[in-house]
């Protein structure tokens, strides 16, 4: 006895196709790349908050969205969403800030630029800055961070200003 289909069976012919569509459906739905590394993310985050001194770092990565709270960070591209949590400080995201003129200043702080010459060229006082940032750490305590779009570099920077520290993130 022979139990070997015959090949021009109509029943093989529709077992190989749908085997055929089957496969192409799960070769399309799978992720087109891996998802952000927010551990990287956060570990830059934590050296540089951790460090006695003021410091500054950057990650480049390829997240097309960031969401920044005051002690995670979530990131998030077609492979799919990682969260991870910060162990030291607490965070202040340079974006979360509402006054555009202090905002573009803590920019200006996070990309290098001295706290000092960035506060000469503005019209408000370091305590009002502080403020500010303090005000955007509360906000985001209180109503939570938003998903925004991320530039393909996260820039962390810890700075003095008036005797407080900040642990400045732009990304």
């Amino acid at each position: 006895m022979d139990w070997e289909a015959p090949v021009d069976g109509w029943y093989v012919w529709l077992g190989v196709a749908l085997v055929s569509v089957w496969l192409a459906t799960f070769a399309l739905g799978l992720p087109s790349q891996p998802p952000p590394d927010a551990t990287r993310a956060a570990n830059t985050i934590d050296r540089v908050s951790s460090s006695s001194h003021q410091a500054e770092a950057a990650y480049e990565h390829d997240a097309g969205e960031i969401k920044i709270g005051t002690k995670q960070v979530w990131m998030r591209n077609d492979g799919g969403i990682t969260q991870e949590s910060v162990a030291f400080g607490s965070l202040t995201p340079v974006h979360a800030v509402e006054d555009d003129n202090r905002q573009e200043a803590l920019e200006r702080i996070v990309n290098g630029q001295h706290p000092r010459a960035v506060l000469e060229d503005y019209s408000f006082s370091a305590a009002a800055l502080l403020n500010e940032a303090t005000d955007a750490r509360e906000r985001i305590d209180q109503q939570g961070a938003e998903w925004r779009p991320a530039e393909d570099v996260l820039h962390v920077r810890k700075i003095e200003i008036a005797d407080e520290t900040l642990v400045l993130v732009d990304a």
